[in-house]
């Protein structure tokens, strides 16, 4: 199978960002690419879901299969094509953007930008949506086009790591499973202890794995998730305040209206006055 679809420029010109060719190989045995530098003057994404391919970089080659990918800057030299013997599944984007996110910066600092990443992170329907826009293209879709790329490149952000990163991806699960949990009970009386025997590892390497993978300290995420749940009751119960900082994890409502104002600016029953229904 070879499909692909090359979409116009969009007529409004300050999307953050947009596709421009877009497509899906299988089954393909004789896609290979090979690009001099300065050619292409977009970034060139690849993911691969099956089947087996590879890159070369600097006189490497590196082999891709299922679950890993690769991503090019503007005018970057590119080699890289499908195993004969078992091509690869591999559905890219070329696309121009303007926002400034750790993974494209990692691509402009590099030549490319090799990586594994979670075949199984919910790509596949945005993928196969943008597809279907491409299809019957119509100037309406523009802005879905450009939603539908960004959530591809922050899904990516979230499941990914470079081929040689120090954070295995079942890590990552482990770590985002574990702040799920703690979002959804944040009223428990959590500790740094208890947190990170839920997520089966030592304090000290669960608090440098939970800062590396979420970006911010297990006990900042809980204050978070308890402010954003005693906002939601300060905007639609009649709950006092004490009865908000009991169900929202604080133990003291003295306490909790000490963080809300250090955090919002505001006291709790200010921000009710201005956000109740």
């Amino acid at each position: 199978m070879n499909k692909q679809w090359v979409l116009p420029a969009p007529a409004y010109m300050h999307y953050v960002c947009y596709p421009e060719f877009i497509g899906h190989y299988s089954d393909f045995p004789q896609h290979a690419e090979r690009r001099s530098e300065g050619l292409l003057n977009s970034y060139n994404l690849h993911l691969v879901f099956a089947g087996e391919g590879y890159v070369f970089q600097e006189g490497e080659r590196i082999p891709m299969g299922r679950g890993r990918g690769f991503l090019f800057p503007k005018g970057a030299y590119q080699q890289y094509g499908a195993d004969p013997n078992h091509p690869w599944e591999v559905r890219w984007i070329h696309f121009g953007t303007s926002i400034s996110l750790p993974l494209l910066e990692e691509v402009d600092q590099s030549r490319g930008y090799f990586f594994t990443f979670d075949p199984d992170a919910g790509l596949i329907p945005v993928f196969e949506e943008m597809y279907r826009l491409s299809e019957s293209f119509e100037t309406s879709c523009e802005p879905r086009f450009s939603a539908l790329l960004y959530e591809i490149l922050i899904t990516l952000l979230q499941n990914s790591e470079p081929l040689h990163g120090s954070v295995p991806l079942e890590i990552r699960h482990s770590i985002r499973r574990t702040a799920d949990m703690i979002h959804r009970e944040c009223e428990r009386p959590w500790t740094l202890e208890t947190m990170a025997k839920l997520a089966g590892y030592s304090s000290y390497h669960f608090l440098r794995l939970f800062r590396s993978i979420m970006g911010k300290t297990p006990n900042r995420y809980l204050t978070e998730c308890r402010l954003a749940r005693a906002k939601l009751l300060l905007a639609s119960t009649s709950l006092s305040i004490a009865h908000i900082a009991l169900e929202s994890g604080f133990r003291q409502s003295s306490y909790f209206i000490k963080v809300f104002k250090q955090v919002e600016g505001i006291p709790p029953n200010q921000y009710r006055r201005a956000f109740s229904s």
